[in-house]
């Protein structure tokens, strides 16, 4: 599991790093708010952990940018700021959680694996994109109501644009996605495997699913979302 932690102390950033590493979680430590908001646009995270006061962006105007972009990475917000007020103020602004400085250790990991339950239990409903079903939990596919077989990494593949719905994926973030960047794999593999889901899953519909940015990368958008492009590129 990945966390990035945006905290301006290093001497706690280093002993929450150390402590959840021991548990079992990889961490990447930001020590401001403009490093720690381009981290979260630029990689996948299983979980943030945003300290409120930071240079640069704060804690709180991190999380309503990344809700703004529909970002739906779980957001823990870690403050001494402990008042009332503050807390209804972080929870309304996109975090997940609120904890109060200082903390018991015990209680971050609980509170972290607990919103990792409620993002896998979110994440494991079934996806309706037009009339394609996807089951996330027993990576089952259906379109039209006709059952679709993936190959494991074509399944992966397809999470990663589920998940990026609307944002567009490199080649790059792709191979580290799915080949976590063994090294092994280049872009044209990328093309190979994007070929192979789009015969499965847009083949047998003008409604496609699955489209090319040029000069990019790959991304998966509704045909309603292409309608607004279209529209607002005409206009």
């Amino acid at each position: 599991m990945k966390i990035l932690l945006v905290e301006d102390e290093p001497a706690i950033a280093g002993v929450v790093a150390r402590g959840l590493g021991q548990a079992g979680f990889a961490v990447t430590i930001a020590s401001n708010g403009d490093d720690g908001f381009r981290l979260a646009e630029e990689e996948d995270w299983d979980i943030l952990l945003l300290d409120w006061m930071l240079p640069g962006r704060n804690g709180i105007e991190i999380c309503r940018a990344l809700r703004a972009k529909r970002d739906r990475t779980p957001i823990l917000i870690l403050t001494a700021r402990d008042a009332v007020p503050d807390r209804v103020l972080g929870l309304e602004s996109g975090a997940d959680d609120y904890l109060p400085k200082p903390f018991a250790f015990e209680e971050l990991v609980a509170r972290v694996r607990a919103l990792l339950r409620r993002d896998a239990a979110h994440k494991s409903q079934t996806v309706f994109l037009r009339d394609l079903e996807i089951d996330l939990l027993h990576r089952t596919l259906k379109r039209n109501g006709t059952d679709i077989s993936l190959s494991p990494r074509e399944w992966t593949l397809l999470e990663a644009l589920i998940r990026n719905e609307g944002r567009p994926l490199t080649r790059d973030k792709i191979l580290t996605h799915i080949w976590d960047d063994e090294g092994r794999t280049g872009s044209n593999t990328v093309d190979v495997y994007i070929t192979s889901l789009r015969r499965k899953v847009d083949s047998d519909t003008e409604a496609r699913l699955i489209h090319t940015v040029h000069g990019v990368g790959y991304v998966l958008r509704r045909p309603e979302a292409m309608d607004v492009v279209r529209e607002g590129m005409e206009g």
